[in-house]
């Protein structure tokens, strides 16, 4: 079995920068800038790579019925069964119907209707 080697990699920062970096390996208990370093590049590259995923938070009650569903043979994995449920759920038919009703809704109150998924706004946000 090979040894793995660590590699040295140098960098500047802004001294701002390098003030937030402190504060945070403190506050966080890291034992030093690198490893906060190290741990954040990390988490940087696993979002970049995960970049077109999406997560959500199911409740107790859902996600007991998605491992019943599993349990019973519906589903081999939690994952294959909510994928089923979106790609069900998220038909031409459902993106006709929530359109309606946005035009509608334009109408009723005088107001531009827009969904903000991009900033994780977690309601329909309704813009004047």
């Amino acid at each position: 079995m090979q040894e793995q080697v660590d590699e040295r990699v140098s960098a500047r920062f802004e001294k701002a920068m390098m003030e937030k970096v402190d504060k945070e390996v403190r506050k966080r208990g890291y034992p030093n800038r690198s490893e906060f370093l190290r741990r954040a590049t990390e988490a940087y590259l696993e979002a970049i790579e995960n970049e077109n995923t999406l997560t959500v938070e199911l409740s107790p009650l859902l996600k007991g019925f998605i491992k019943e569903m599993v349990d019973r043979g519906y589903y081999t994995t939690p994952k294959k069964a909510i994928e089923d449920a979106i790609t069900h759920y998220f038909t031409s038919a459902r993106f006709k119907e929530v359109r309606n009703a946005a035009t509608h809704m334009e109408v009723v109150t005088g107001k531009k209707v827009e969904a903000d998924l991009d900033n994780s706004a977690s309601r329909q946000i309704v813009k004047p």
